[in-house]
């Protein structure tokens, strides 16, 4: 599938930079996508043993990096969780790593001992340097991530120069800009925020349907696809590995109709990723549209959404004409960084004005969505008040290696704070065309 028409269907419509890409695939093995987890005193989660020291202290938690190969966060902590014969809620962690990639994250465990952890050899998980901690690790409680990337098959002779250009094009206009990335929404079929906004909108049966639904093995299938297809219960029993369309199949087979049991089967914090994509793709759909209306990515306008760049985001403020010149300032001065809203219950009584403002009035109409419709009285667990996300983002420490040669491939190696997606990087340097390249 070309990249321009996948990234259409996550609300992506423009580049940042100008200059041409220099080409070439991520990916092609899964060690060529290194993640490590930065805590918020600055460590970096290790690949492999290291010499330090990890003493025990008094608490109820075992901490530990989880080294995986080719698998998602959530899907390692259940086949760990299967092999300890213990509930996978016993587990904790502060975000959620690539599938196709070598990453390592610090986790928890509750009630757990070292001997759990070290005595059980498992396919594609590693785990380093248990030790008991007092708290668990918590969502978001980290700093961000470093990748290390390599690139491969690329325009060779032009690779320097064109680095150098991207490079420079992203610095003169404050930095990339910070969509939502092909990940949260499914690279093979980008159907997360479809099943978001039917449980948003109290479509429940609908949300399944798309779940559950047997979809072509490439990412162009429609809504209508799935409506074409036949019965919706099907598929999960003909590909074994699909464990959570498996498990609401099973719920449904015995409780038919109850299609809110058959939610909480799944991982809280999956449906969570339901719900939170739908709003990345509000998000993705805002900031697009703003880059095509010639707004500003610099200068706060009137109804702009502006942050302390320390991120306390009780600190955020609308501007308004009293306070643009001053708002400005401190923007221009890297004090305060402009934010896009993720819509939530938390804008029930929030007035959208200005440029961005009618940007996001006319999007949500379209979607047939209210900020309301984010708070939800029977499954109140799911429910998301909203948040902001800074508009732009930019590499820090960002180097690049070029080997030449039979078999030429560009490294790449840069740090990125928590929530931004090195794809979303990626991207403006490869400049894609099709999606598989990514």
């Amino acid at each position: 599938m070309e990249a321009k028409a996948f990234d259409a269907t996550i609300g992506i419509d423009v580049f940042s930079t100008d200059p041409p890409g220099i080409g070439g695939r991520l990916r092609v093995h899964p060690e060529d996508f290194i993640v490590q987890e930065i805590g918020t005193d600055g460590s970096v989660a290790p690949l492999e043993p290291t010499k330090k020291q990890f003493p025990d202290q008094p608490g109820k938690f075992i901490a530990f990096y989880l080294v995986k190969r080719n698998i998602d966060t959530i899907q390692a902590i259940r086949l760990l969780s299967k092999v300890l014969r213990i509930s996978y809620k016993r587990f904790s962690y502060a975000g959620i790593k690539d599938r196709r990639a070598l990453t390592s994250q610090r986790v928890t465990l509750y009630r757990g001992t070292h001997d759990d952890l070290v005595t059980q050899p498992i396919t594609k998980i590693r785990i380093l340097h248990p030790h008991r901690v007092p708290k668990p690790f918590l969502p978001g409680a980290h700093f961000g991530n470093r990748f290390r990337i390599t690139i491969r098959t690329f325009e060779a002779k032009e690779a320097r120069a064109r680095i150098a250009e991207i490079m420079n094009s992203y610095m003169q206009n404050g930095g990339i800009l910070n969509f939502f990335g092909p990940q949260r929404f499914g690279i093979i079929n980008p159907t997360t925020h479809l099943i978001g906004k039917q449980i948003i909108l109290g479509n429940l049966e609908e949300a399944l349907k798309i779940l559950t639904k047997r979809r072509d093995e490439a990412p162009h299938s429609s809504m209508e696809d799935v409506e074409r297809e036949g019965e919706l219960w099907e598929y999960p029993r003909r590909h074994k590995n699909r464990s959570y369309e498996r498990a609401v199949t099973h719920y449904l087979d015995k409780h038919p109709g109850d299609f809110q049991g058959s939610l909480r089967v799944l991982p809280k914090g999956l449906v969570r990723l339901y719900v939170h994509a739908f709003q990345s793709y509000l998000f993705n759909r805002a900031v697009s549209e703003r880059v095509k209306q010639g707004i500003s990515l610099t200068q706060p306008g009137l109804g702009d959404f502006v942050m302390p760049v320390s991120g306390e985001i009780y600190s955020v403020r609308m501007v308004t004409k009293e306070k643009l010149d001053i708002f400005d300032e401190k923007v221009q001065k890297g004090h305060y960084k402009i934010v896009v809203p993720l819509v939530g219950y938390d804008f029930e009584n929030i007035v959208f004005n200005g440029a961005m403002g009618e940007i996001l009035n006319k999007l949500i109409a379209d979607e047939k969505v209210t900020p309301a419709h984010f708070r939800f009285t029977d499954l109140p667990e799911f429910s998301s008040r909203g948040s902001f996300r800074s508009l732009q983002v930019k590499p820090i420490n960002f180097q690049s290696l070029i080997n030449e040669g039979n078999d030429p491939e560009v490294i790449v190696s840069f740090d990125l704070q928590k929530g931004s997606y090195a794809s979303i990087i990626l991207r403006e340097f490869i400049k894609p065309r099709l999606i598989t390249q990514l």
